[in-house]
């Protein structure tokens, strides 16, 4: 939004004008306590202002519809309908929103899981919420440990759990939203955060990149409409980096040929979206319980390559199969956390891991799987710059002019130079955090086997991003190289045109007027075509007689010192520099290559030849 609505980062009056007017006439809002703690917070800590917003708006505000003094409607950055009953009861269904799942650890025994669902209308999920969290800070037990997975995010959900358990507020605020960068004007930034401070805190953040295909445009469109269903914000980001390979053949054929397709809704055009995505980990210093914010999946589309690799341990030869579900793929990243979490194995079989904490067990389960989403990105990346290379190498192996072509790979390779820096400072910004937070002995022993794998694929990243400003620098020469043949063929072509211009203008020169045009015409035609045949012969005779002229050159001096009468057995030792040349060249072209400077002539052929 480049208007500033709810004014700039220096607007204060501005904001407070919009907001009173909001207020009376749209946002309608219960202040509990928590959202009523949260602005206490805000003078000193502005960062929480876009926490406020977003719990009275049920969204990040600027997807509400309309604001004060602008009556535009059908806007499509607004997620919010134009009718206000519409917008009061879309609101309502958003800030109720809950999609939670209670995972209980004990000793020796697999979690057991509970689910919050407000889609349960035989339920009130915001109240057994409640009720849940309360009885877990009432009893507040040692022997087991109990987090709380939540998708998405939503105004009840903040203030059931925030309130229960006092959570710091910077740590709902930190999944709201995933900005690279923020406008200078920008109220909602969110400021960078010293080692030392960080240190401090409760919760940490891992940071990563989904990626996922699409069989068409059609499903990325309606993956874009999903994800605008969030209520937090996340974009998914399509790379064009489109290749034959990727489409079924029916898709690229003529329209005379539509008879002979396939029904278009089965041909693949397919596209890549990757989403920019946060997990956010919080853990109690004083009850024994954490809340791990994750974000929905859209369900169009599938998990790049289906995903990750399965960690389980493959069952023995002839032992008995245990039942699981076959379509992991078409899991949401919430069901996948909540199945790999409720395993009694662990991702790392280790010795130490038999000392882990209850609490260090769902860490572990997140370790993995981020990770597991890193080197998928990092193999798709690697398979695009591939692809790329070759068709630089090999333009012509590649038919479609459309996806493949140099200056095509150039467009891709600029969409790689924008994203690898930002994805390696993600994943740094992954490494450190979840570092600074396990660097505890007892919790050092849960990162430390993942810790390898991070940063290999950080230096992966490193790696890749030196070979696009080679890949970038190598198209930029195969493109200039092009251009400059395509220059010399038009200089070519002109340069055809130059004699007949000539002629024209010679014939004009005549001071009498023509009696007839046709014998003008008739001199002025073979006269052209004459020169330029000439010039063309001139002109292939200068491309293609390199080697002629190259033995006339030294076929004359030679000849001229075979006439002054030498000994003829003593030729090819005179007149040193002439003869020996001659001789280089008859070796060349006999042989294929030169003989050492100064030695003789081996053969009958070679001493006819110097004849």
């Amino acid at each position: 939004m480049n208007d500033y609505q709810l004014g700039d980062a220096y607007q204060d009056e501005k904001r407070e004008e919009a907001r009173k007017a909001l207020q009376q006439d749209d946002w309608q809002c219960d202040l509990k306590n928590y959202l009523s703690y949260v602005k206490s917070l805000v003078p000193r800590w502005p960062q929480l202002e876009l926490l406020a917003d977003f719990m009275e708006v049920g969204t990040i505000p600027t997807r509400w519809c309309i604001f004060p003094g602008e009556r535009q409607e059908n806007q499509q950055r607004y997620t919010y309908p134009v009718n206000i009953d519409a917008r009061r009861a879309e609101q309502s269904r958003r800030a109720s929103r809950v999609n939670v799942a209670l995972l209980l650890y004990k000793e020796k025994k697999k979690p057991t899981v509970k689910l919050f669902n407000s889609q349960d209308k035989n339920n009130d999920s915001t109240a057994s919420l409640e009720l849940a969290a309360h009885d877990i800070k009432k009893a507040a037990s040692r022997d087991e440990f109990n987090l709380f997975v939540v998708e998405d995010l939503s105004r009840d959900v903040i203030e059931v759990l925030g309130d229960a358990f006092g959570i710091d507020p910077r740590f709902f605020r930190a999944h709201i939203t995933d900005y690279v960068w923020n406008n200078i004007r920008d109220r909602w930034r969110e400021p960078s955060v010293l080692e030392v401070d960080a240190k401090r805190r409760d919760w940490f953040q891992m940071r990563l990149v989904r990626s996922r295909y699409f069989s068409t445009q059609q499903a990325l469109r309606e993956a874009h409409k999903e994800i605008d269903d969030f209520n937090i914000m996340r974009r998914v980001t399509a790379d064009n980096n489109d290749i034959f390979w990727d489409k079924d053949s029916g898709t690229t054929r003529s329209w005379w040929h539509k008879s002979d397709r396939q029904n278009d809704s089965e041909l693949v055009d397919a596209k890549i979206g990757h989403i920019r995505s946060r997990a956010t980990f919080w853990f109690s210093q004083e009850f024994s319980v954490g809340v791990l914010l994750l974000e929905p999946t859209p369900r169009t589309g599938f998990p790049l390559w289906r995903g990750y690799g399965n960690w389980d341990d493959i069952p023995r030869f002839e032992s008995p199969l245990y039942d699981h579900e076959q379509n992991q793929s078409a899991k949401s990243w919430f069901e996948e956390y909540l199945y790999w979490a409720q395993q009694q194995i662990d991702p790392v079989n280790l010795p130490h891991t038999l000392s882990c904490t209850l609490r260090d067990r769902p860490i572990q389960s997140l370790l993995h799987m981020v990770c597991g989403e890193w080197l998928v990105f990092a193999d798709y990346l690697n398979t695009r710059l591939n692809q790329i290379d070759w068709g630089i190498a090999s333009p012509s192996f590649f038919p479609d002019t459309k996806t493949d072509s140099r200056k095509q790979s150039l467009d891709k390779l600029h969409f790689w130079r924008r994203w690898i820096p930002q994805a390696r400072d993600m994943l740094q910004s992954c490494i450190r955090e979840t570092s600074q937070f396990t660097r505890s002995p007892e919790m050092h022993q849960i990162w430390e086997p993942y810790e390898p794998d991070y940063k290999a694929i950080r230096d992966r990243l490193d790696e890749y991003e030196r070979r696009i400003d080679c890949l970038s620098s190598a198209v930029n020469s195969a493109i200039s190289l092009d251009d400059a043949k395509s220059t010399s063929h038009l200089t070519i072509l002109a340069s055809i045109f130059i004699p007949p211009s000539l002629v024209a203008a010679l014939l004009s020169m005549a001071t009498d007027p023509l009696g007839d045009l046709l014998p003008a015409l008739k001199w002025w035609a073979i006269a052209s075509t004459a020169v330029v045949a000439i010039i063309s012969g001139v002109l292939l005779a200068l491309n293609s007689g390199d080697k002629w002229f190259k033995k006339v050159k030294l076929f004359i001096p030679t000849r001229a010192s075979y006439s002054a009468g030498e000994n003829e057995n003593g030729k090819w030792k005179k007149n040193g520099i002439v003869n020996f040349n001659l001789i280089a060249w008859v070796r060349s072209q006999y042989y294929g290559k030169e003989r050492p400077h100064g030695s003789k002539p081996d053969s009958d052929v070679e001493m006819s030849m110097l004849k």
